[in-house]
C-alpha cells in the first residue's frame, strides 16, 4: 500500500486500536495481571489427543495431608501432564494447564526462574512427559521436575 503523504502510517500497529489503548489495557487491570479464558471444554475442543490418556489412578493422598488451593503450605503435584500454554504479551505473564487441576500461573518473580520454567513447561507439553510441580499458596508454580 503506497501512502501518498510521507512520514504517516497508513494503519495502526497490531493491539493498537483508535484512541491509542492498547487491547490488554482495555480488557485488564494492568500489565502482568490479565488471565486465560478458556474453559476446560473449549481447550479440549482445541487440544487434539492423538494419545490415550493415563490408564492409571493418581497415588492415594495420605492421611491428613492437605490438597488444593486451601493448603497453607507448598504442595507437591505428582506426575501430572501439562497439556496447553498461555502467554500474553506482558511482563513476566503466563500459565500452564495441568490435566486435573486446571490452570496455573508460572512463578513471576524474577526473569530468570520464570524463562526456565516456562522453557519446562513448554518442553513436557511438546513431549507429553509427565512431570512434577510445586505449587504455592499463592497458586503459582515455582518448581517443575521433568525428566
Amino acid at each position: 500500500m503506497t501512502n501518498s503523504t510521507i512520514g504517516e502510517p497508513t494503519t495502526a500497529p497490531p493491539g493498537q486500536r483508535s484512541g491509542g489503548r492498547k487491547d490488554s489495557e482495555e480488557t485488564s487491570g494492568g500489565p502482568g495481571t490479565s488471565a486465560p479464558t478458556l474453559s476446560d471444554s473449549a481447550l479440549a475442543a482445541l487440544v487434539e489427543s492423538t494419545t490415550s490418556g493415563p490408564t492409571l489412578a493418581p497415588p492415594a493422598t495420605a492421611a491428613g495431608a492437605t490438597t488444593g488451593e486451601a493448603a497453607a503450605t507448598a504442595t507437591w503435584r505428582s506426575n501430572v501432564t501439562i497439556d496447553a500454554l498461555w502467554s500474553i504479551d506482558e511482563t513476566r505473564n503466563a500459565f500452564m494447564h495441568v490435566v486435573g487441576l486446571g490452570w496455573r500461573k508460572v512463578f513471576n518473580g524474577r526473569d530468570g526462574a520464570f524463562q526456565a520454567l516456562v522453557l519446562l513447561a513448554s518442553q513436557a507439553r511438546q513431549t507429553g512427559r509427565p512431570c512434577n510441580l510445586r505449587e504455592e499458596a499463592d497458586g503459582m508454580i515455582y518448581e517443575i521436575y521433568l525428566w
